[in-house]
């Protein structure tokens, strides 16, 4: 399929430094001063090559996670992947390569989850939402805090390194993960709704798809201006009809805006949603080439562009990005 631009990036410079690739951990949900506490174990246990945040929240048992408390670690880790990234060599891929959110549990969590969306890999500690026999929730204990810790940092490994990492960076079209949330519609709403649901732990990583919903078997046939002759490929198609290949790697294009440490929270979010799925890196311009099978051109076809809102396209295809910005085909 014809492509409108090469790959560009914008933000590495040519003389930028090489970075040593990094984890990067944040911590919600604990008190003042155990969060600093919580904050020194876990860089212990993660070690050298990683980078641990922890944003303190209220010593009463309740609501946690008041906007100012979440914008103030968004901001950190935001401005830390943003410095990393931009201090990258060109031969590298986004640093840090991972980012991970270990959070308490509580009844606003919603407001936290929803502000690092799809770009981060959260592990709830729920044993320390729990209350003890004085009635304190146990995130105000120390040992209980470093063995909640130490079980989520084991599910880190198993979860997001075992299985979600190699899933991603594989970036095939049979990979229901990569989907775009916003774009990729099921029978009843979009795929966000679900994407949430994996959050929130109500679907497991290694079946995250309602039933029924499968990659199909495409060819030539199916899809012409995409696969060539002899190849087939697994990929998924919505209820609306519209096939989401993923681009080949020859034909990743798009650059990355030149985001700045200092921007609003809403842009910081959207240059991290498009450059980590999941708390896993993506590559430079990676995205989905949206179209209808049998070369079927889109007429007033509805996408919703992080960028510019409702599109109605009118075109061959469109690529659609990781943060669900849409590009349609000239």
């Amino acid at each position: 399929m014809p492509k409108p631009k090469a790959k560009t990036r914008a933000l590495p410079s040519p003389s930028s430094a090489s970075t040593t690739p990094v984890d990067l951990f944040l911590l919600a949900g604990f008190p003042n001063p155990l969060h600093g506490r919580a904050e020194q174990f876990l860089q212990r246990i993660a070690g050298t090559h990683a980078k641990v945040i922890a944003t303190s929240s209220a010593s009463y048992d309740g609501p946690l996670y008041r906007r100012t408390t979440v914008d103030t670690l968004l901001r950190a880790a935001a401005q830390f992947a943003v410095r990393r990234f931009k201090h990258r060599s060109d031969d590298q891929g986004a640093r840090p390569r991972r980012i991970v959110l270990f959070y308490v549990p509580a009844d606003d969590d919603q407001r936290l989850l929803d502000a690092f969306d799809f770009f981060v890999f959260p592990v709830p500690l729920r044993d320390l939402a729990l209350f003890d026999e004085v009635g304190h929730q146990k995130r105000h204990e120390q040992t209980y805090c470093e063995s909640a810790i130490q079980m989520a940092f084991e599910a880190y490994a198993q979860e997001l390194v075992g299985i979600v990492q190699r899933r991603i960076e594989g970036r095939k079209s049979s990979e229901p993960l990569l989907l775009p949330p916003r774009n990729f519609h099921l029978s009843t709403h979009p795929l966000r709704e679900t994407f949430r649901e994996l959050t929130r732990r109500a679907r497991t990583w290694d079946n995250p798809m309602p039933n029924g919903i499968t990659a199909e078997l495409f060819d030539r046939e199916r899809l012409p201006k995409f696969l060539d002759h002899q190849e087939k490929q697994l990929i998924y198609r919505d209820a609306r009809g519209v096939v989401f290949p993923c681009a080949r790697a020859s034909e990743l294009h798009g650059q990355l805006l030149d985001i700045k440490t200092n921007a609003e929270p809403s842009a910081l979010i959207e240059f991290l949603r498009s450059v980590y799925r999941f708390g896993t890196s993506l590559p430079d311009g990676f995205h989905h080439d949206a179209q209808f099978e049998g070369g079927r051109h889109f007429q007033k076809m509805d996408f919703q562009c992080s960028g510019q809102g409702t599109l109605l396209v009118t075109s061959s295809h469109a690529n659609v990005y990781p943060n669900d910005y849409v590009r349609p085909a000239p």
